[in-house]
């Protein structure tokens, strides 16, 4: 008995087969899969979102916390770092000042001292996010809005006008009668001034 199919007509038949597979995988269909955004686990879900303004961190040691248990001390840390997280974002608000000083003898540098301050008020914030570093560290992030910046510049930049009150009060004096002057007594008790004087 003689095989009825050539080996030229088997790959033949084969190729269609392989193409007709082929071209059934780029038939489109009209089913529609729901795009799911992959997220990162080591970002908070809050970072994820654009900001609009400025972002400020503070950071601060569980151990150095005073309280008589780990998980006192470690309230006082996320406090802590909220705080420095506030003094980041006030000194990214109204700048930093800094006093410099340095003392020269014999031609050499003898003693150089570096001081910064920055004081100002910051409403409006938003905490994105608090997160433990490494169980020895906690880190908080706060939000400052464009809209608020603006705000607390403007009110800072403001000058803040005082006025005095003052009201003119006219009497008429008749001629004939002298203008009376009023003399102010000042008295002043010398026993405030004492020792162990109430």
């Amino acid at each position: 008995m003689q095989n009825s199919s050539s080996p030229k007509a088997r790959f033949t038949a084969l190729r269609l087969l392989a193409l007709s597979i082929c071209l059934g995988g780029c038939v489109i269909q009209d089913i529609e899969e729901p795009v799911v955004a992959m997220e990162d686990p080591a970002v908070p879900p809050l970072m994820l979102e654009r900001i609009d303004g400025i972002t400020a961190t503070g950071y601060a040691v569980i151990d150095v916390q005073k309280g008589q248990t780990h998980a006192q001390r470690r309230l006082m840390a996320i406090r802590a770092s909220k705080l420095d997280a506030y003094r980041n974002l006030t000194e990214q608000v109204y700048g930093l000042y800094v006093e410099s000083a340095s003392q020269m003898g014999d031609l050499a540098l003898k003693n150089e001292s570096v001081r910064a301050r920055v004081q100002g008020l910051v409403y409006g914030s938003r905490l994105v996010s608090i997160t433990p570093l490494g169980g020895e560290t906690y880190e908080t992030k706060l939000a400052l809005e464009q809209s608020v910046i603006d705000e607390l510049v403007q009110a800072y930049r403001k000058p803040v006008s005082r006025q005095r009150r003052s009201e003119t009060v006219t009497n008429v004096v008749a001629k004939d009668e002298p203008e009376k002057t009023e003399k102010r007594e000042f008295f002043i008790n010398k026993s405030w001034f004492k020792k162990g004087a109430s």
